[in-house]
Order: C-alpha cells, then structure tokens, then sequence
C-alpha cells in the first residue's frame, strides 16, 4: 500500500526522470521490448553456435502477438511447462507410431485440436496451450525415425529459449508496475460507484453513462488486481478476491438503485422512513472515506449497523407496487451501507502496522474456462479443417520448411477464426511482407559484414513490424525474417529464397480461405447471430427463474439454465465487438452510434438478469413467490424474448408491450388482485419484504428492457441480411 510521502517522494523522482530522459509510450516500449528480444536470441545462438534459431525467433513472435505486454516470471514458467507437455506428448506419439503415419497424424491432429480449443476457451494467457499445440507438432521431423528424439529435444530447447529470453526482458525493462495500478483501480472504482450513487440519488436520467464507467472500471480492477503481487500491496491473492466480491456486490446494489425512482413516490422518501437521510449520509461519508483509504493515512470511522424505521401511517397510503419499490430501496441501501462497513474494516486491517488480517468468506469457486462457447467450437473445427488442408498439400508439394508450415498455418489459425482482424487488411500486411522481405534479402543482407549490423538490422526489422502494425497481425510481417533462414554459416539462394517465400505464404493463405469456409465471419452476420443468442438467453434465464419458484426443473432445463447464466455476457461482449466492425460504407442505412449504444444496453439489461438469478436462488422458498407464479403459466418478459429471438422487429410488436407505463399498471393490477386473495398478515415480515424486493426487481427487469427495445425500434436490424455484392 502507498503511503502519501512514498507517493510524493515517487512523483519528485518520476518528474526529474521525465525532464532529463522522455519516458516512450506504452506502445513503443512493447515494440523495443520484443524487437530486443528476437536480437538477444540471435546473439545469443550464434555466439554458442546453435542451430533452429528460427524456432526461438517464432515463439517470441508467437508470444508477442498473443500474449501481453507485462509479463511475469510465473507465466514464463506457465509456457514453459505448455512446452514441455507438448513436446512429451509429440514424441510420445511418435514412440507408439513410428511406421504408421497417418495414424499418427490423425491423432495429432484431434490433439492438436483439443490444445487449441482450450486456448480458445481459456480466459488467461492463451500462448500456454498455443505452444502446448505447436511444440507437439514440432516433434515431427517430416516423417523420418532416425534421430527424431535430439531433433525433439533441440526444437523443445529452442522453443524455451525463446520464451526464456522474452519473459526477462519484459521483467527486467521497463516492468510493469503492479501496485500502482491495483490500488489505483480500486480507489478509482469506489469514486465511479460513488459518483453513480449520487445519481441514483438525485433522481438523474444521466445514470446509464455511469453505469458503464463503473462495469468498466469493474472489469480492470479485476485484472490489475489478479496481476498484483501481495508483497507489494499488502492484500494476498485470496484477500483481493475478497474484497473484490465485495466491490461486485456494491455495483449490483448500485445498478438496482438506478432504476429506483424517487419520482414514484408522492412524498420524499423521509416521510416514509424517518432516519433515511442520515443512511444517505452515512453511505456518502463511508464512499469518501474508503476511496482516501487507497492512499492510506488515518482509519475509516466506521458507523454502527443501520436499522431503519419506518412511519407504518404513511406507507399504508402507498399502492402494492410503491411498497415493493421502498422495500427494495430499503433493503439495497442497507446491504450497501453494511458492504462498505465490510470493505472500510478491510482497509482499516490493511493500513495497521499489524499483519493485514480479516476474517475471509468462502471464495465461490469460477471456472477458468468458458466451456461450449459455439465460436470456440467451430473455430476448433476450422483448426482441424485447416491442419488436414495443410498436410494434404504438404505431401503433394513437399515445399521447403517441410512440416513446420502446417504446425505454423494450424498453430496461427487461432489468430484469424472469428477474429476482428478484416481479410483485406491480412492481404495488404501478406503483400507488404512479401515486397519487404525480398528487399531485404536483395539490397540489405548481403552487405551485413559484422554481428552489430546483423543485429541493428534484426532489430529495426522487428521494431517496424511491433510497433507500425497491430500486434495481432504484425506476425504475419514479422515471419519474413524466418524465410532468411539466417544461421551462423549462410549462403544466397535467391531462387530458393522466392520458393520458400511463396510456399510459405502460400500456406498462410490457407488462413484466410477458411475466415469464410465454412463458417461465414462477416462482422454483420456475427452480429446477428449474437443478438438471436442473447435473446435467447435471456429467455431462458427468465423462465428458469419462474420454473425454479414452481420446482418444475429437469435436468435439462438446469443444464439450459447454467448454460445461459455462463454465456450471457459474453455474448454481449461479442455483439459490442462485432457491431464495432460493421462497415458503415455498405450498411450506411443504419447509425453506428446507435447499434453501439443499443449493446450497451443489453450489457446492462444482462447483468440485471444475472443479479435476479442469483437474487433467486435465496427466494426460491418463499411461499408469496411461489403462490404469485403459480398464477401463471409462463413469464411474459420470457415470451417477450422468444418473439425477439425468433427475428421479429420491435415495430411488429404487440402495443402493450411497447410502452413502460403499460407493464406497470399490469404488474400493479397483478399485484392488487394477488394481495386481496392472501392473508398477508399471516406471513412473516422478512417474507413480505423478500417478495416485495422480487416484485421490484422484476419491475426494473422490464425497465432495463425497455432501453434496449426503444433503440431497436430505431434500428432496421434487416438491413444487415442483405449482401454486400
């Protein structure tokens, strides 16, 4: 944790370093650190007269293209270890199949296959199983037995050489500050989610902006603090969870807050519960507190459990729906005011000179891998497709490089499945690399006399490649070096050269003939496709949570339920990414601005349902929620999204689902019409509240839909069918 005088004494030195040496941005050093790199490989090959120098070269290219830029020791040692599986794996099947080739790639493939499809699916750094795939296939010396075991063990070497040789350099130069930026993002956090507190307070229209500030500054929290070292900020890795859990937390209570409305209510809402303002103050006070706190100093003053009380008088003058709505806001702010007790406790503990100490909740265990995403699953099939392609013309042709293409074409072909990165703009990078590696090879090379200009040149090289094209496709530039073949003892084969560089790109090309085949990545497709699976997992979300109530769950429908739950922001995520690819020249009929907005509010309406599923866990038993469904077979919000689902327009839809005050004078009839066939007194209070908290949540549910649904009718979603030819 920082103390204010390390921070000043911090800022003096950072300004004397940024006046006598201008620091380069962020950008630039991710392009010398790995440029720098593939020289130390060279360098360092030569110097000890090793040979495969091009394999070290590749995996940095590999790892910077997919990795990140601030990489530690541990996940060197992670890809290390994807390595050596890879490389056991690879001569292990070669020890069972040394005669029978096409058994042996058959299961390589379905291998290779599987390693891949988890680096899709794994939510970490994916380069530990991309090099777990092509290091099995390296094993492979073109179909020979003899002297397979030293030629796979040199490739094995080479390839953690070159992991080796870029983990240290991203350590040693300019490493990236880890403390800074978790504590940081944490008191950034609490500001964004205290500034959308003030909003829900004053009633403001503006809260949606702020919304989305705050599951921003969520998600980088998230991943600055799974980076942080617990040494450095005095949280360990399971105290962070917690706290971030905590911080989760707050940002539900606050995205319910934001579709409470003050306005509902006849009187403010001190008529109703007299201590209220002094609840608004405390929170408030608790906010500002705990942001300073990230910076240390004095301890939070942290106030006694809040209990409110309520004028009994005044809210028997208010409709069913109004005491759902003060229910809810009652119950939401109470949590808030006791989680952000819990978090100012856990500052206090972190900013005492004792041991950081607190009593920790069972940490809800998360999968590392999103399991059957459809995209990871055909991207999978596309490997396969692209493995057998490339093996095919492999045997054919028999081009230089051998087997190394087709590990190279199927271990990259996770760069280019149902990938931003447009084919047009792949050709252009193709043909430049191809015109600049010939120059080079021509004008460049042969006039290198010493190590320093061989070097100078690598470098420069390597430096255009990271830093003038985005490093997702800067390996298809950078993959010229590896046609130079450059080696301790070097001939000129200039024929042989554009040989080796026309099969490889040729090869390469395999890639950009399955971006269509067989699977259509169109960014406009893609869309569509996303905005069908959200609504479809909407739907089910919202019916398993009326089918839970009522105990009418098979297994299948759990399975639905789980799967739905899993996949719902992600799927939002890829309708924001590919609705950012859209084309605007030939789909000019419809505003960009308005298909980006739109998906920002399906992200909030997701995250709505998500906090009403595990809201509706909880309630599952409450006898007022199981009597309200029972009077219904189905949930309409649920219907709502099968008519959507199933492609038809907003305008199409039926009037009364189109207007917000509609659905709530429904749901108040509902309501009125339920509480006059109960014995409400006979149930106990905290059932009460618990039903009243479910009705306002499912209030806010058709709010948030509503967003989305008055944008769709400004949107002609048929436009994106049409072709472009």
């Amino acid at each position: 944790m920082k103390t204010k005088a390390a921070t000043q004494k911090r800022s003096l030195i950072e300004s004397i370093l940024a006046w006598t040496l201008p620091q380069p941005s962020e950008k630039m050093k991710f392009a010398i650190k790995a440029s720098l790199s593939l020289v130390i490989v060279y360098a360092i090959s030569f110097s000890q007269g090793w040979d495969n120098t091009t394999t070290a070269a590749t995996t940095i290219m590999l790892i910077a293209a997919i990795g990140s830029v601030g990489d530690s020791v541990m996940k060197g040692m992670l890809r290390v270890i994807g390595t050596v599986i890879g490389a056991v794996i690879g001569m292990v099947l070669i020890g069972l199949f040394p005669q029978d080739r096409m058994l042996y790639l058959a299961l390589l493939s379905i291998l290779v296959t599987i390693s891949l499809y988890f680096a899709r699916a794994y939510k970490g750094d994916m380069t530990i199983f991309m090099l777990t795939a092509i290091t099995m296939m390296l094993m492979f010396k073109n179909g020979e037995v003899d002297g397979v075991f030293l030629y796979g063990v040199d490739k094995t070497f080479m390839t953690i050489f070159g992991i080796a040789v870029y983990t240290l350099v991203g350590v040693l130069l300019w490493p990236v500050s880890l403390k800074d930026e978790s504590t940081d993002d944490a008191k950034a956090l609490t500001q964004k989610q205290q500034a959308l507190f003030k909003i829900c307070l004053e009633d403001k229209e503006s809260n949606k902006a702020a919304e989305q500030e705050m599951m921003a500054q969520t998600q980088k929290l998230t991943q600055s603090a799974v980076r942080a070292s617990s040494i450095e900020n005095g949280f360990n890795r399971s105290q962070w969870a917690s706290v971030l859990r905590d911080y989760r937390r707050i940002g539900n209570i606050l995205t319910l807050l934001s579709y409470q409305k003050t306005s509902d209510f006849p009187k403010a809402l001190s008529h109703y519960i007299s201590n209220y303002p002094k609840l608004e103050r405390e929170i408030e006070d608790l906010f500002s507190a705990v942001a300073k706190a990230w910076d240390g100093g004095e301890a939070i003053v942290i106030p006694e459990t809040f209990e409110a009380r309520f004028n009994e008088n005044e809210i028997l003058s208010l409709s069913q729906l109004q005491r759902a709505t003060l229910s809810s806001i009652v119950s939401e702010m109470n949590k808030l005011h006791a989680l952000l007790r819990k978090v100012a406790y856990k500052l206090n503990a972190l900013n005492s000179p004792k041991p950081t100490r607190f009593e920790e909740e069972p940490e809800a265990k998360s999968s590392r891998f999103t399991w059957l995403d459809p995209e990871h699953l055909k991207g999978s099939l596309i490997t396969f497709l692209v493995f057998w392609t490339a093996v095919f013309l492999w045997i054919t042709v028999n081009p230089p490089g051998g087997f190394y293409i087709v590990a190279l074409a199927t271990g990259l072909s996770i760069i280019t499945t149902f990938s931003p990165v447009k084919p047009s703009l792949l050709m252009i990078v193709f043909t430049l690399s191809f015109i600049f590696a010939t120059a080079m090879y021509v004008l460049v090379l042969p006039n290198l006399y010493y190590g320093w200009e061989l070097g100078l040149f690598l470098f420069i090289y390597g430096f255009i490649g990271f830093y003038f094209i985005n490093p997702k496709i800067a390996i298809f530039f950078l993959l010229g070096i590896a046609t130079f073949n450059i080696n301790n003892q070097m001939y000129y084969a200039f024929d042989g050269f554009l040989l080796t560089l026309f099969v490889f790109y040729a090869f390469l090309s395999l890639l950009l003939f399955f971006y269509y085949i067989p699977f259509s990545t169109k960014p406009e497709h893609l869309f569509l496709v996303m905005k069908k699976r959200f609504f479809g997992f909407a739907r089910e979300l919202v019916q398993y949570n009326w089918d839970r109530v009522n105990g009418r769950l098979s297994l299948l429908q759990k399975f639905r339920g789980w799967y739905a739950k899993t996949h719902l922001l992600n799927t939002v995520q890829n309708m924001q990414l590919w609705s950012s690819q859209i084309d605007g020249k030939y789909f000019s009929e419809i505003e960009k601005e308005k298909l980006i907005q739109f998906t920002k509010e399906c992200d909030i309406f997701a995250n709505l349902l998500l906090i009403m599923y595990n809201e509706g866990r909880k309630r599952k038993e409450n006898p007022l929620i199981k009597a309200y469904i029972s009077q219904a077979d189905k949930a309409p919000l649920s219907s709502l999204m099968r008519y959507y689902q199933e492609g038809h327009s907003a305008q199409e839809a039926e009037a009364e689902w189109k207007d917000t005050d509609s659905v709530i004078q429904h749901i108040e009839k509902n309501l009125t019409d339920f509480f006059e066939s109960q014995d409400v007194p006979s149930y106990p209070v905290n059932e009460v509240l618990g039903f009243y908290e479910s009705i306002s949540m499912h209030k806010n549910s058709w709010r948030a839909f509503f967003s989305c649904q008055k944008l769709m009718r400004q949107i002609d979603f048929n436009v994106l069918k049409e072709s472009r030819f």
